[in-house]
């Protein structure tokens, strides 16, 4: 899967969250409760719907196992109400500090696509992923609310179902725009990518910030389902040297690098352009 269905499908599952965080928050009287005891919950529960759906995609559509789908979503979920109930605890701090206004609400939705990114700490476990993953939606909560703040301003003097259909339709942008920006922020600001050139995933694109792991089990960063692959193969690491491949030692077998052979327990370095085959699959690593 190429890098642009990847944003696509982010930004579905986001644009998914917005709205079953609209339905299932529109069904609590929230207007009559305290103001930050709203403010918690209504950021606990778009937080718990975004991120849950935005952390989920990878498993669901770029991995295609249902099993990885769920837990990665129940991790962002969990992450994700903990970092929206924050995040909107500061917005309304922030809303009250500059007296309302546009410039307040926008910048509220900005703080909720900052906690979501920052939830993908949760599923991920590195730290400069989940930094580009909080810029993404720091980015995204810019864009989405800009537009549902001018939706909202457009239909201000429409009746109460109007304004009730455009706050769905503002949190599903919203939703959207985090989701899709939080894996296009991850793939601007990386240091290399993988190309899977053969095997059950060619077209297969995926970024390494860091590090990236490689192997049979659903959870390595490249997910390569092949014969011959162990279950952890092998993983990528950026080093002041430049990038290194490091065979795990619990690796069934080596790794082709070109024409050298990377046994499990070595490590070597490569370069923009190198090819490794690993099992059935032929992977290439591209540099930047």
């Amino acid at each position: 899967m190429n890098k642009r269905l990847q944003i696509y499908y982010h930004a579905i599952f986001g644009a998914l969250g917005g709205l079953v965080g609209w339905w299932t928050m529109g069904t609590l009287a929230t207007q009559t409760w305290n103001i930050w005891l709203s403010s918690a919950l209504i950021g606990a529960g778009l937080g718990l719907s975004i991120g849950g759906l935005v952390a989920a995609a990878d498993g669901a559509m770029i991995k295609r196992v249902p099993l990885r789908a769920l837990r990665d979503g129940i991790y962002g979920a969990f992450a994700g109400a903990l970092a929206g109930s924050l995040g909107l605890l500061l917005a309304e701090g922030f809303f009250l500090l500059l007296h309302g206004g546009f410039s307040g609400r926008t910048l509220g939705w900005m703080l909720l696509g900052l906690t979501v990114g920052l939830s993908d700490l949760a599923v991920s476990r590195r730290i400069q992923r989940t930094t580009y993953a909080a810029l993404g939606g720091l980015a995204g909560g810019l864009i989405g609310g800009l537009v549902y703040e001018g939706l909202t301003r457009l239909f201000l003097a429409q009746s109460g179902e109007i304004q009730i259909l455009v706050g769905g339709l503002g949190l599903v942008i919203v939703g959207a725009c985090i989701g899709g920006l939080i894996p296009l922020a991850r793939q601007v600001f990386s240091k290399a990518e993988l190309h899977v050139r053969a095997g059950k995933q060619t077209g297969l694109v995926r970024e390494v910030t860091e590090s990236a792991s490689l192997g049979r089990y659903d959870g390595n960063d490249l997910y390569l389902p092949d014969k011959g692959i162990s279950w952890r193969h092998a993983e990528i690491k950026q080093t002041k040297e430049g990038f290194i491949l490091e065979v795990l030692a619990e690796a069934e077998a080596g790794v082709w690098l070109g024409t050298n052979q990377v046994a499990p327990g070595q490590k070597l370095l490569i370069n923009s352009g190198d090819q490794l085959k690993i099992g059935d699959a032929l992977v290439e690593f591209i540099g930047r």
